[in-house]
């Protein structure tokens, strides 16, 4: 009976050792996983703050096309068609 459990409780120490291994590698890649997923919400958060700057600057170059647009209906700025060619030509 003693030479049994010689036999067995080096197969169950490598099994816990290789167990141990197991977990030690899932632990690394789970921290990996997570700075990952740290460094992706702080770019996301980033082009978000991006993109809204950019949705800011588009909303004032319409207004101010849109400006532009009635003063040219009003006789303020001409379009290139209606100029009268300076003097020279």
């Amino acid at each position: 009976m003693n030479s049994t459990k010689t036999i067995t409780e080096p197969s169950t120490q490598e099994s816990l050792q290789a167990l141990s291994g197991q977990i030690q590698t899932l632990e690394m890649n789970q921290a990996f996983q997570e700075d990952s997923m740290e460094a992706m919400e702080k770019t996301i958060v980033q082009q978000h703050m991006e993109i809204q700057t950019l949705q800011n600057k588009m909303s004032l170059l319409s207004d101010y096309l849109k400006a532009l647009r009635q003063d040219v209906g009003q006789g303020g700025i001409k379009n290139p068609e209606d100029e009268v060619p300076p003097p020279h030509y």
